[in-house]
């Protein structure tokens, strides 16, 4: 089974009624994470009576393999990739690597690798590639073993191989109106992006931007 559903928030619910014993029941899907989620709770009664409690909610298997990718690469870039293989057998285990070819990367050592790992430890292998594509990439690796397997897909972005230009103009929406934009020719091929936004005020305008007003750590 393909790994590949990674949130930072598992799931959010605000409003959330129990029955008339205080309980309530939720069928919640797990992420693909091999974590310990925690499990926060706040409720409140119609007297105004308030509660709160935490706990954890552990997610884990035997075997399993895991990606740490940079934050963000740029065209061009050569890195080396590292896979951590967790084996938490009780025995060794034999466990063949293998990275899948995507257009947007060329990978410059061997595309599979066998390492063997013994009971109750941690292995890392390396797959060095270089960025040629950019835009939101997946990376994708297979480990299949003797006993267990796992597959993990991430996602990174790849940024241009130059320098952001970025130019905004603003006009008002009264019958006809018409904005005319250059891109320059050394501009990269399929790195240029227009966005159009249209307001019905100033207050929807100021509205659209809260979310980055509240950011941490500039909110």
């Amino acid at each position: 089974r393909l790994r590949q559903y990674f949130p930072e928030t598992l799931f959010f619910n605000p409003q959330l009624i129990t029955d008339e014993n205080g309980r309530a029941s939720l069928d919640i899907p797990l992420a693909d994470s091999i974590t310990t989620w925690r499990l926060a709770v706040m409720a409140s009664s119609q007297r105004g009576e308030l509660g709160a409690s935490n706990t954890g909610l552990r997610v884990f298997q035997d075997f399993f393999v895991d990606l740490d990718l940079p934050v963000a690469l740029t065209q061009n870039d050569e890195v080396s990739i590292p896979v951590a293989v967790y084996n938490y057998l009780p025995q060794e285990q034999k466990v063949t690597l293998s990275l899948e070819s995507r257009p947007w990367f060329s990978l410059q050592d061997d595309a599979q690798k066998v390492v063997t790992i013994a009971a109750n430890d941690i292995d890392v292998v390396y797959f060095r590639i270089k960025a040629v594509a950019f835009g939101d990439q997946t990376l994708k690796v297979t480990a299949i073993g003797d006993k267990l397997s796992d597959a993990i897909q991430r996602e990174i972005h790849v940024y241009p191989d130059g320098k952001a230009n970025e130019e905004s103009r603003s006009n008002w929406l009264k019958g006809n109106a018409t904005e005319t934009v250059q891109i320059p020719s050394a501009a990269i091929p399929g790195a240029s992006r227009i966005e159009v936004k249209i307001y019905p005020g100033i207050v929807s305008q100021a509205i659209n931007g809260l979310d980055s007003l509240l950011k941490v750590p500039y909110g």
